[in-house]
């Protein structure tokens, strides 16, 4: 994760907690996780496409 993202979800954390009203809490908290989840799918296909690209390195030093 970077550290920009890290920074961005702390700020959305802070949001939560600083919220005038559960409905806008609600709303920040669910951006804030929905935001983590994101995260967590894109860092899982880039280690899936890095693994694809060493694969197809490693197959054409052998052709």
């Amino acid at each position: 994760m970077s550290n920009e993202l890290r920074k961005k979800l702390h700020e959305l954390s802070v949001l939560v907690d600083t919220a005038p009203d559960p409905q806008t809490r609600a709303v920040v908290e669910a951006l804030r996780l929905q935001t983590a989840i994101l995260n967590e799918r894109l860092f899982a296909i880039d280690l899936q496409i890095g693994e694809l690209i060493q694969r197809l390195d490693a197959r054409t030093k052998v052709d």
